[in-house]
């Protein structure tokens, strides 16, 4: 006769590999290590924060529709293109919240990109290089580059990984794990659509878990120490369960993964709301997390692009809008819990920017909508030492050309610049590479070598205060 009570716990392995867990793939590389590890320069990073999020908005965002405002004869009435201080222009009428926090952030309006393939440009986003398909599984994500840089910062009570991302997993790329690095290092996927994911586990089942967990150390506890001579797929699954064991045992993750509804609301009810939202959550409990990536899809607006009551533009920047400029608001409002007299915002680096932008001009006739553009595009940064109230450069009247780069590399910003800052601020020599890899070519944190001819990729020190 079957028991109506259920003995095995909500969380099963099963959902955990739904999920994601942490990442394990870079375990099948080889059994390589990151070690002969060197300094390629006489870099002086930062250190201005302690942790990342980086929000990934997929698929383009239009320049010339939101953070670099044009009018022009395609322009809807209701965007309301208005001056928002001396240079940066907004369509106020879809993106009502930002204006009351732009004297918290900087945007920046002289970015550039090498490809204009999503898949492509989704890798680049993810790692800062170029997409090479020889070295594609071994090149690590920047993620994964931070927390392997920070791990000597672990505290035993950080139980939660130190990346993770979020509806990472349907873009063009897919989600860029740890390459070749510890799978430690890996990121945790997380679907975040009307809900965050349940990943607390019925305590009523935690005898047994317990009793599974203790057995399972006796059974296989020398394949899973990383010996030398065993596989290293062995250890890479053992940080998987270890990751997984610790998630279901720590009390705040039932607080962390519970999004109220007066919350959601204010952050739009919408998944990127919903994401920041859980990120929020995650850097408040101090518990392990370092760097988050979220992704907002959906931009890829080829055709329609001010159609109302779709997931064009004018209901995309309204979920962007709201869900950044309340992220923001409330990061402030935060104290910091490392720092007496700082803030959350002030140690946590924010990052928002698309693969590349969009044709600037007039919409296409046929089809109403804007292509793949890599000339020019737009972001916003703001926290860790990020200056406040900020613009760097300017494009041309129709915001197709970069006229004014406004920092000192005197270019337009690369992803690879990008990667450089978020290495600096977290007090990151970008100039390092790892010899010790697969292939046996080293690992660049940053590669010298841009999608076309060699650069001197720097941070962006004209963001920071």
């Amino acid at each position: 006769m079957k028991s109506g009570r259920q003995l095995t716990p909500q969380l099963t392995r099963r959902t955990l590999l739904r999920v994601g867990g942490v990442a394990i793939a870079g375990g099948f590389l080889d059994n390589a290590r990151p070690r002969n590890v060197f300094a390629a320069g006489k870099a002086a990073p930062l250190g201005t924060a302690r942790q990342v999020l980086f929000l990934n908005i997929e698929g383009g965002m239009s320049q010339v529709d939101t953070l670099d405002a044009k009018d022009g004869p395609s322009t809807p009435d209701y965007f309301d293109i208005r001056n928002c201080g001396n240079v940066l222009k907004l369509p106020v009428g879809i993106m009502k919240h930002l204006p009351r926090i732009l004297d918290r952030i900087t945007v920046v309006r002289s970015l550039a990109a090498w490809d204009a393939v999503h898949g492509r440009a989704q890798y680049y986003i993810q790692t800062g290089h170029p997409l090479n398909l020889a070295l594609s599984k071994e090149v690590p994500a920047i993620g994964a580059v931070v927390c392997h840089e920070l791990a000597s910062t672990r505290r035993d009570s950080d139980s939660l990984p130190a990346f993770i991302s979020m509806n990472m997993a349907g873009n063009q790329a897919g989600l860029i794990n740890q390459g070749f690095l510890s799978a430690e290092y890996g990121p945790l996927s997380l679907a975040v659509g009307a809900e965050a994911p349940a990943l607390a586990p019925d305590q009523s089942a935690a005898p047994t878990m317990q009793r599974r967990w203790e057995r399972l150390q006796q059974l296989d506890r020398s394949l899973r120490a990383g010996s030398p001579g065993v596989d290293r797929r062995y250890s890479d699954y053992h940080e998987y369960y270890r990751s997984a064991w610790s998630i279901m045992n720590d009390p705040r993750v039932s607080a962390i993964f519970t999004l109220a509804d007066t919350e959601k609301q204010r952050y739009g009810n919408s998944s990127i709301g919903n994401s920041l939202l859980l990120a929020r959550n995650l850097f408040r409990a101090n518990a392990g997390t370092r760097f988050i990536m979220a992704s907002h899809g959906g931009w890829d607006h080829h055709g329609d692009i001010y159609k109302e009551k779709t997931r064009n533009h004018p209901v995309l920047i309204r979920e962007l809008d709201t869900a950044f400029t309340h992220l923001v608001e409330d990061l402030e409002r935060t104290p910091s819990s490392h720092t007496p007299g700082k803030t959350l915002l002030d140690e946590t680096l924010v990052v928002a920017v698309s693969e590349f932008g969009r044709t600037p001009g007039a919409i296409s006739e046929t089809r109403a909508g804007r292509e793949h553009y890599i000339h020019a595009h737009a972001g916003m940064f703001a926290g860790g030492g990020v200056r406040r109230g900020g613009v760097i450069g300017r494009t041309d009247a129709i915001g197709g050309t970069v006229v004014e780069p406004g920092w000192s590399g005197n270019r337009p910003i690369y992803m690879e610049d990008i990667a450089c800052t978020i290495y600096s601020a977290l007090g990151i020599d970008w100039t390092k590479k790892i010899e010790t890899t697969p292939s046996g070519r080293a690992f660049h944190y940053v590669e010298p070598a841009s999608g076309t001819r060699y650069m001197r990729f720097q941070p962006i020190h004209e963001l920071f205060a």
